[in-house]
């Protein structure tokens, strides 16, 4: 397996207020549905109580988040809606996928682009499978499930040779009718399976933004 290094800050507290990248995108990602409390957003990230104060002092110190008076949470600024934008140029959707791929796991899958002009670059470099794969487990992710639309707007594996149909011979038909908009040629999916829903989520969502070279280094200047 190839070194994975992480995005990681440190709280106050030292490394029981750690939080990575994948904790502070998804956070974003998550409050940009619903504004969040902290303890709802502890429980969504699972993290610890000093982690998740060291998370939203830092995003509010970069001013990604604002916290309103009473109830109603954190919310993205300006800057974090820009951000989220940005990061929406490569991961079209992402959800909870009930398709069951590997036995016993929680999945979160997400449909990403390789499109030039959506991305703004003009040299598009796609991550192999086992790069994401190593990715996603370092993220705490147990088992990805990478694929690519083809020319005729179907799914298959990036490895030609290898048929989608003599492994998961359902997943085509069951799953297509959710991400049916995004079928365009030289879209991927990519699905991560973990014990916790919480943590094939984040290991996804941050695993898909590695899949461009270069574009994990953009969303790490910006925050």
């Amino acid at each position: 397996m190839s070194e994975v290094v992480h995005w990681i800050k440190t709280g106050e507290r030292g490394a029981r207020a750690e939080f990575t990248d994948s904790d502070l995108v998804t956070a974003l990602l998550l409050i940009e549905k619903n504004p969040m409390g902290r303890y709802k957003l502890q429980n969504e990230l699972k993290l610890t109580d000093s982690s998740t104060k060291s998370l939203l002092k830092y995003a509010k110190k970069k001013e990604l988040l604002e916290a309103t008076i009473g109830r109603s949470g954190h919310f993205l600024t300006a800057k974090g809606k820009k951000l989220v934008n940005l990061i929406s140029t490569l991961i079209l959707k992402h959800d909870k996928c009930d398709q069951v791929v590997f036995p016993s796991k929680q999945h979160y899958y997400l449909v990403l682009t390789s499109n030039k002009k959506n991305l703004g670059q003009t040299n598009v470099k796609i991550k192999p499978s086992w790069k994401l794969r190593d990715i996603a487990i370092s993220y705490g992710g147990e088992a990805i499930l990478f694929l690519k639309i083809n020319s005729d707007g179907k799914i298959q594996f990036p490895e030609k040779d290898i048929k989608i149909e003599d492994y998961f011979p359902e997943f085509e038909s069951e799953f297509l009718t959710k991400v049916k908009e995004y079928l365009q040629p030289l879209n991927y999916i990519l699905i991560v399976g973990a014990n916790d829903f919480e943590i094939a989520r984040k290991s996804a969502i941050i695993s898909g933004l590695n899949l461009v070279e270069e574009f994990i280094g953009n969303v790490h200047q910006k925050i």
